[in-house]
């Protein structure tokens, strides 16, 4: 419990120190992670290493790149006929039997970890209202820049709603939860747990909201809180199916008691993507 509680606080700090900072930094601690989660995946499913899979690392990568060097209009679908041609095109090339096996895989990856890596990073160079001292907190440090904060105000409330949904589901399950959830994806979570992390992502919401200076009504930060915190549980059983699929327990080893990067961020890439769906609308 106390290796699982040092582990889930150094990983927290860990994705919000390059959130804070912003920019190149946030892009290239994103990417690496998305890039290791990709390793592990490709590890997990036994997948033999390609041009093809090759392929979708780099793709990974322009998808971080593209909405820190271009913010224009087109830049989302420049980054998805991108992602819809090089693996195909590198596939088509290479003289490979498995090659439209590693292409469909490839696909999948990029769609599973590339189009969350593009939204954060393009989330986070959103401006916009906020705290003023959320506005100026880049600035402390090292590296940090001076901005509106409003696309920080966002990302924070994705990064935090997630790992307080994570926590809540795990206290209160451990605690009370008795009736389970999906038992044949995922046979440890309860419907307990669940009601917890989701009363947990909905109290994040409605304080972090207001804290950040996001103008958002206390009733609709509840209800953005609900289902961002539904939406990383789903994240979260995608993963699980996926681990149930390949026959492991963990998608990988680097975090003592949590297992891989993959297992941290699981929720993480749905939320993501839900959060920088739905801020448009509420803009």
């Amino acid at each position: 419990m106390r290796e699982r509680a040092v582990s889930s606080i150094s990983v927290v700090l860990v994705g919000l120190i390059p959130a804070i900072i912003g920019g190149p930094v946030f892009m290239i601690a994103f990417v690496s992670i998305a890039i290791v989660s990709n390793i592990e995946l490709t590890s997990m499913m036994r997948v033999t290493p390609s041009p093809v899979i090759w392929s979708g690392y780099v793709l990974i990568g322009a998808c971080g790149l593209i909405p820190l060097l271009w913010r224009g209009d087109q830049r989302l679908p420049l980054t998805l006929a991108l992602v819809a041609m090089v693996p195909i095109f590198t596939a088509i090339f290479v003289v490979d039997t498995a090659s439209v096996d590693h292409w469909m895989r490839t696909m999948a990856s990029i769609v599973y970890l590339g189009i969350p890596t593009f939204a954060a990073v393009d989330m986070r160079e959103l401006t916009g209202t906020s705290a003023a001292w959320l506005a100026s907190i880049a600035t402390w440090l090292p590296l940090g820049r001076d901005d509106t904060g409003g696309g920080l105000g966002w990302l924070l409330v994705a990064i935090l709603v997630t790992w307080m949904t994570d926590t809540g589901a795990y206290l209160v399950g451990k605690a009370i939860g008795r009736h389970k959830l999906i038992p044949r994806i995922s046979p440890g979570k309860t419907v307990e747990g669940a009601a917890g992390g989701l009363a947990a992502a909905m109290m994040t919401s409605v304080v972090c909201i207001p804290a950040f200076g996001l103008d958002v009504a206390p009733g609709l930060a509840a209800l953005m809180g609900l289902v961002l915190g539904t939406v990383g549980m789903l994240g979260d059983l995608a993963e699980s199916m996926l681990k149930r699929h390949a026959g492991v327990k963990d998608s990988g080893s680097l975090i003592p008691g949590h297992g891989g990067i993959l297992d941290r961020i699981d929720g993480l890439l749905f939320v993501i993507i839900a959060t920088w769906l739905v801020v448009p609308v509420l803009s």
